[in-house]
């Protein structure tokens, strides 16, 4: 299992790891997602109650591809 750095205190959510880096912005209905990794990096908003980055398991070529099918009009 590669390592991971995860902090889930409060409003910002931070999320390291050897593929890049997730800062999450949480907010009542949307979370805003800053991603840095060889895939992608930009700015994604996704529901606060999709909760993708737990069921992505916490890795982040995962949460694209999970981001990628629930919203696949764009978030």
């Amino acid at each position: 299992m590669p390592r991971r750095w995860i902090r889930e205190r409060g409003v910002v959510k931070l999320l390291l790891e050897p593929q890049g880096a997730v800062v999450a912005l949480t907010m009542r209905t949307y979370s805003y997602l800053f991603i840095v990794s060889r895939r992608f990096i930009g700015v994604k908003r996704i529901r606060t109650a999709d909760r993708l980055v737990a069921r992505a398991e916490y890795s982040i070529p995962k949460v694209l591809d999970l981001i990628r099918s629930t919203y696949p009009h764009g978030s």
